[in-house]
């Protein structure tokens, strides 16, 4: 008749790879009620086509709006804060952002 023996081997240690979520939730920002009299951002990510269309949403707007304004701002990288910064110290009431390719 065989005994059993137990034998140690040696430990595993078993990791998770998935990282714990940081997220931070901002509410989003009240609507503007109406466009008239305000300053809005058009934000392009300056890829062809994105001019072409922030050019013709400024013409909507600025047909349906009295005294409406337009700020640009052409970035050929991702947007960041370092845009919504500069958009706020230059007065925008809003932004408009287009990302053609």
């Amino acid at each position: 008749m065989a005994t059993r023996e137990d034998v140690r081997v040696g430990s595993l240690e078993v990791l998770d790879p998935v990282a714990p979520i940081a997220a931070k939730t901002t509410p989003m920002a009240a609507r503007l009620r109406d466009l008239t009299g305000h300053t809005i951002g058009l934000w392009s990510n300056a890829k062809p086509g994105a001019d072409v269309a922030l050019d013709e949403v400024a013409r909507l707007l600025a047909d349906k709006f009295k005294d409406v304004k337009f700020v640009r701002f052409h970035e050929n990288h991702p947007h960041g804060m370092d845009v919504l910064e500069r958009a706020a110290k230059a007065g925008c009431d809003a932004i408009i952002s287009s990302t053609a390719d």
